[in-house]
């Protein structure tokens, strides 16, 4: 799901980009607290006359926004799956947000919300009113021209550029990222970990390093990429940096050298130098 939500954000980088980086200001992910709870707003666009709250949306299949039951309800191969209503979820984050800057003293300013559907794929219906609907919930292609028609509706300026620029200072400050400790939120700890790399056929642990390939001795498979998803294992559970000694652990290599080839064909980014250097597990996380 955390993988869905960043792909879908990543998405809107594209729509995005036809914004005027003069006029607009753009944040994506901030966590921030108005005074009682907690939220966490996918973009914001900042503007002189306007805020606009996006929340993306990356879900596959037929989408029926049922506003009687406040729900959103998945139908994909005859399967039917309810989820809590973005609309809502939407403007409980605009309500938060108009409650926040009240309290930094930022002057009144309109804010307007989106549901962001970024899965091309996706087929959007509703139960009942549709054209309300249609108004808050669009796909990603068509934001650059929704934001045309807010521009239109909205042409008095309300911030000043100094004010646009120390809201988006006052929020980075504010901004408090979600921990996101795996092992203390499930009290597990690194010693429960089962290490090693597993057979992308059969699922078992360990697989062998040979001659540059891993070979599972259950099943007979040969991969040259199975240490991937190991790795990522590592950086969602441990830690996104490693050495080349808690590779070697993590993976259960027996060579040094072997470890340092493998880390170098990853082309990741590191600090530090000999034995003290540090890998950063950067790379492309959303790949299975």
């Amino acid at each position: 799901m955390y993988q869905a939500g960043i792909s879908g954000e990543k998405s809107l980088n594209f729509p995005l980009s036809f914004l005027d980086d003069k006029r607009f200001s753009i944040y994506h992910d901030l966590r921030l607290f108005d005074g009682v709870h907690y939220f966490q707003i996918d973009t914001l666009v900042v503007s002189q006359h306007y805020l606009l709250i996006l929340e993306v949306k990356n879900i596959s299949g037929t989408l029926m926004f049922d506003p009687s039951f406040n729900q959103l309800i998945r139908i994909s191969d005859t399967k039917e799956e309810a989820f809590p209503n973005p609309l809502t979820q939407v403007e409980r984050q605009c309500s938060q947000l108009r409650a926040l800057l009240q309290k930094i003293n930022i002057p009144d300013v309109p804010i307007e919300t989106l549901i962001v559907v970024a899965n091309r794929r996706a087929v959007l219906k509703a139960t009942e009113e549709v054209q309300f609907i249609s108004s808050k919930v669009i796909r990603s292609e068509y934001l650059p021209t929704k934001v045309k028609l807010l521009d239109k509706r909205y042409s008095d300026e309300r911030l000043t550029v100094k004010e646009v620029r120390k809201l988006g200072r006052t929020l980075v400050k504010l901004h408090e990222p979600l921990d996101r400790d795996v092992l203390k939120r499930f009290s597990i700890t690194r010693e429960d970990l089962l290490i090693g790399v597993a057979c992308p056929s059969c699922a078992r642990l360990a697989m062998l390093r040979l001659h540059g390939r891993w070979y599972c001795e259950i099943c007979g498979t040969y991969s040259r990429d199975a240490h991937l998803r190991a790795l990522r294992d590592y950086a969602l559970l441990v830690s996104k940096e490693i050495t080349n000694q808690e590779v070697r652990r993590f993976l259960r290599m027996d060579s040094g050298d072997a470890t340092t080839r493998l880390l170098r064909s990853l082309n990741l980014e590191s600090t530090g130098s000999t034995k003290g250097r540090r890998y950063k597990l950067d790379f492309d996380v959303s790949r299975n």
